[in-house]
């Protein structure tokens, strides 16, 4: 294990913070469906990995992936539906590609699809504890450099849901306490399926705080992984700009 690598950090992370989450809140069940997606995901990803190369490889993503669907996906559902969630997210990777580049984000397409499909739940469990989210998110989006997308995004929420509480007469600063800093920090800036020029990032960032804001306005579910996802999709054609 190299604890250099960004993803094993991440991983640590994620997994101690899932042991802290559990244990505030006393929900042991997150615990066992945090270890049933991220058991599948290892076995989908391992599997498939072995189908291209004949070789038994556990890889960094696929842990990184399962702690993710783990930590969004509501206890409450049954261990298939869970364990599908992290097959689905796996298949995209392997699947859905562009120029040998997965183009979505993994975890979220496969909590999204099990959503659309399955009419599955989302917990976010954790999301709102800025107090600790915050500075380990900082670390995370600097050492992969994607500043520009969280820069840009903050930016453009403040803007959109800033205009909406002053015309909703709602204290301005009081959507610091709404914001999904999970989905932030951690989903968000994924380095794989985000752009890489300066330019392109925050175009994507600032555009998905657009489309979140305009999906919540419609009634959208899960307006923050479709606008994720949306965004993904253009990400082949901002990494074509330069600077």
């Amino acid at each position: 294990m190299n604890l250099r690598s960004i993803k094993v950090q991440l991983s640590i992370f994620l997994t101690l913070f899932a042991l802290y989450v559990s244990f505030t809140t006393k929900d042991t069940l997150s615990l066992l469906s945090l270890g049933i997606s991220l058991i599948s995901a290892i076995a989908a990803d391992s599997f498939i990995t072995y189908l291209k190369t004949k070789k038994l490889i556990i890889t960094e993503s696929s842990i990184v992936s399962g702690l993710i669907i783990g930590y969004v996906l509501s206890s409450g559902q049954a261990w298939w539906i869970i364990a599908l969630a992290s097959i689905l997210a796996i298949s995209s990777k392997h699947l859905i590609k562009f120029k040998s580049r997965h183009v979505f984000n993994p975890a979220g397409f496969g909590i999204l699809m099990a959503s659309l499909l399955l009419g599955v739940s989302t917990e976010w469990k954790g999301a709102y504890l800025w107090y600790i989210i915050i500075p380990f998110g900082v670390y995370f989006v600097f050492k992969i450099g994607k500043q520009e997308i969280l820069e840009s995004y903050f930016i453009a929420s403040f803007i959109l849901f800033g205009t909406q509480a002053v015309i909703q007469n709602v204290q301005i600063f009081d959507i610091l306490g709404y914001l999904n800093y999970f989905f932030i920090f951690i989903m968000l800036i994924e380095p794989m399926t985000t752009p890489a020029a300066y330019y392109s990032k925050v175009i994507f960032g600032a555009g998905a705080g657009a489309l979140i804001f305009i999906l919540y306005l419609i009634g959208v579910k899960e307006a923050e992984l479709v606008a994720l996802l949306c965004l993904n999709l253009f990400t082949p054609l901002l990494n074509k700009r330069r600077g």
